[in-house]
């Protein structure tokens, strides 16, 4: 049965700064477009997320470290981790994420900032969740949730996420 009690733990991670060092530093962002082969969308013939994805296997053995290093002990069954980014303009379509094929997944807010992640409950009404710099959002995997757009006057947000196939 689908929890819909999702929760915000604040301070899930703690170096959140220093994470975001890294990214400024060394992130080799993949631009997911529409037409692109990386594309995100929720259905087949649905609207086509615009954001850019920093995956794990294009990160440093430091910046993982880095990553890992104050997040409570929960990699062991963890196999992919990346970071999101979204510039003014950008955006993530509704969906859930138990399409993904994967069991388990932890998203974790790097930035603060205008709220633009939202969930939606029993009734499909969205809720929108203050973002919080290193709060974990805790949710049920088949919770369905986008990110609104981003406005030209707004500076870029980054979500970091932690799957688990």
């Amino acid at each position: 049965m689908l929890n819909f009690s999702p929760e915000v733990i604040p301070n899930y991670v703690s170096n959140v700064d220093e994470i975001i060092h890294h990214i400024q530093q060394f992130g080799k962002f993949t631009r997911r477009y529409p037409g692109d082969a990386t594309q995100h969308k929720a259905k087949i013939n649905g609207p086509v997320s615009r954001f850019s994805t920093w995956y794990s296997k294009d990160m440093s053995q430091d910046t993982i470290e880095t990553i890992w290093k104050t997040i409570p002990n929960d990699k062991k069954h963890c196999t992919q981790m990346v970071i999101n980014r979204y510039e003014p303009g950008d955006y993530l379509v509704k969906h859930c994420d138990a399409q993904g094929g994967y069991w388990k997944f932890k998203l974790i807010f790097l930035t603060d900032g205008n709220p633009h992640f939202c969930w939606y409950n029993e009734q499909d009404q969205p809720q929108m969740v203050q973002e919080s710099k290193g709060a974990l959002f805790n949710m049920d995997i088949g919770l369905y949730h986008e990110v609104t757009e981003l406005r030209s006057n707004e500076p870029n947000k980054y979500s970091l996420c932690l799957i688990y196939e």
